[in-house]
């Protein structure tokens, strides 16, 4: 029974690969709203299926499948492959940029010192999903998707270290609130797509502010404890 229960949270992170090959068939079939939903499927997926790998116990278990792998390969494709592909579909980004993006990407999660050993991630995470919504949203020029998309691109390499929303100790009942409240905001904007009003959109930026300035914070804080 305990087999079959962690072979069954490997075979639920995996159903995150067919899910980003619905969205990217959404995609090219240019119904790019449910290639989102599509794509929030896989980030649901993401947020529980860490747990319940450490409840089943699938590195004992279910020793014959990496789930580490499994969970990288998967996170690459949903994290930043189809949303790069789903940018360059709706805006026509330049192509350069998101090789750029993507390359960049790959790197950070073979990175093996990507999540330390204090439970953050080292360098920008690759959140490409959110990153490329916002682009879309905010209705931003070529020139400034381009410069946003390679300082995050940049950023991975980056020695800052950045919140692991369920994991990080600091705040963590804060931060699980916070970003609970806004994945409600952010599922609204999906809904509600290119007619998403002024005021649900930039509310729905408290969160990455929130988010990034806890993370600059903590860097901070670290440095002057080591100094």
């Amino acid at each position: 029974m305990k087999k079959i229960a962690a072979y069954g949270v490997h075979l639920f992170t995996a159903s995150g690969a067919a899910l980003a090959l619905w969205a990217l068939v959404l995609i090219f079939e240019e119904s790019y709203q449910m290639a989102l939903w599509a794509l929030a499927g896989t980030v649901l997926i993401d947020s529980v299926d860490g747990a319940l790998a450490r409840l089943v116990q699938t590195k004992k278990h279910a020793a014959a499948i990496d789930g580490a792998l499994l969970d990288n390969i998967v996170d690459y494709l949903t994290w930043t492959a189809i949303p790069l592909f789903w940018i360059y579909a709706t805006m026509h980004l330049p192509l350069w940029v998101l090789l750029v993006c993507a390359a960049a990407s790959a790197l950070g999660f073979s990175n093996t010192e990507a999540k330390t050993s204090d439970h953050f991630f080292l360098g920008f995470p690759s959140y490409w999903n959110i990153v490329v919504v916002y682009i879309f949203l905010l209705q931003l020029s070529v020139f400034w998707a381009t410069l946003i998309m390679l300082a995050f691109a940049v950023a991975t390499f980056l020695p800052v270290k950045y919140v692991y929303p369920t994991r990080t100790l600091f705040l963590r009942k804060t931060t699980l609130l916070l970003g609970s409240f806004f994945v409600i905001h952010f599922l609204a904007l999906i809904y509600f797509y290119d007619r998403a009003s002024p005021l649900l959109l930039y509310s729905s930026l408290l969160f990455p502010c929130y988010y990034f300035g806890l993370s600059f914070y903590l860097n901070v804080k670290t440095a002057e404890t080591s100094s």
